[in-house]
């Protein structure tokens, strides 16, 4: 990693604590981009390593407040999913919503991050299997059993995950949401979070040369503008508007100004489930990190709207953390898939779920690429 400009440096922190910051926030990129290496003119570089192996180790995704690997085995254990497995051979989630203390969510969550984590395997018709080193460790009969031994902080399975209380307790969390937004959007230490979570793989995103020929973008829900930074920063468009809600705007304008490009990026507050969008004649559309928050009818919704607000042959890029097609990993995208399940209606999807969404909103010829970790730009055209 090279030096950060000056510029770029994280305020009210002691240099060494702002560039190791500054670090943590490149570190997502993958080693196998041509791309990795070259200068963006705002002052810092592609990092040259990935930090997705790393956080899959540690069992985070740099959500701090949210579960580690070890919570969701410790549940797995808890809810009896190791002995239902082994005593179906296989099972779905409906048999473990049918025979545990879980719901769907609960369900497929925690299959998923035991799949990813090689403890259990998924067939092509969605049935899950134990490996050998789940039987072996995790089976109360084994002489090797050990999951009695797992421990998490709190040990409640989440509410969201069980039986008989998602509703309500979801219910309860988007009525506190509504009445205190502040809580959840644009404040300071979550707009830091995302610029973490989002800033390599959106400057590498920009240097795939997808974005050349824009000549306005307009970002919607860009948070902390982890992708109109660098897009400011390393190509010529003509026009970048990043939208949010109203209430997170002073906090991202402070965001523009450490990296030097509030003159060159505009703010416009949105709230993206206000249709019409009030946003300017463009020939492209982000949006970034989002859709994985809502279910298929909401994020068909928005790529609706996209749809209608793009000038004919203008474009639409959606940028997901995405499953593998047998949603048997990464463990990062497992992890994250978790996190919306827990709390929301969204989900991790794959690049084909993904595509079919941008199809039924109007979108044609869609493609996707990969930009870093796990991480696709998946783009459709307006014919």
């Amino acid at each position: 990693m090279t030096n950060v400009s000056s510029q770029a440096r994280v305020p009210n922190l002691p240099p060494q604590k702002a560039d190791d910051l500054q670090r943590s926030d490149l570190a997502a990129a993958e080693h196998d981009f041509p791309e990795l290496g070259a200068v963006l003119r705002g002052g810092f570089e592609l990092p040259a390593h990935a930090l997705t192996e790393l956080l899959e180790l540690l069992g985070t995704k740099l959500f701090t407040r949210d579960p580690t690997l070890v919570h969701y085995v410790a549940w797995a254990c808890k809810a009896e999913i190791f002995e239902l497995a082994a005593a179906r051979t296989a099972i779905t989630i409906d048999d473990v919503c049918a025979h545990t203390c879980l719901n769907e969510a609960g369900a497929d969550s925690l299959l998923g991050v035991l799949t990813a984590l090689g403890l259990t395997t998924r067939s092509a018709d969605s049935r899950y299997a134990l490996t050998s080193i789940a039987r072996d460790y995790f089976l109360r009969r084994s002489p090797f059993y050990l999951g009695d031994q797992f421990r998490s902080r709190g040990g409640a399975i989440l509410p969201g995950y069980l039986r008989g209380q998602n509703r309500l307790w979801i219910k309860a969390r988007r009525r506190l949401l509504g009445l205190l937004p502040a809580i959840r959007f644009g404040s300071k230490v979550r707009l830091r979070n995302q610029h973490a979570r989002n800033l390599a793989a959106c400057a590498t995103a920009v240097r795939s040369g997808e974005f050349d020929c824009v000549r306005c973008l307009v970002d919607i829900a860009g948070g902390s503008g982890a992708f109109a930074i660098p897009l400011a920063l390393s190509l010529p468009t003509e026009r970048i508007v990043l939208t949010d809600l109203p209430q997170a705007l002073n906090n991202i304008r402070r965001m523009l100004v450490e990296h030097g490009v509030e003159k060159r990026v505009e703010l416009l507050g949105l709230n993206a489930f206000r249709y019409p969008w009030p946003i300017p004649s463009c020939d492209g559309i982000f949006i970034g990190n989002f859709l994985h928050s809502f279910d298929d009818a909401t994020s068909s919704a928005i790529c609706r709207e996209a749809f209608e607000r793009l000038s004919p042959g203008g474009k639409l890029w959606v940028h997901e953390m995405t499953w593998n097609p047998n949603k048997d990993g990464p463990l990062i995208t497992a992890l994250m898939h978790a996190g919306m399940r827990s709390a929301a209606l969204g989900r991790q999807r794959t690049v084909q779920e993904l595509t079919d969404i941008l199809r039924s909103a109007g979108f044609v010829n869609p493609y996707a690429r990969r930009s870093a970790g796990a991480y696709e730009l998946v783009a459709a055209s307006k014919p």
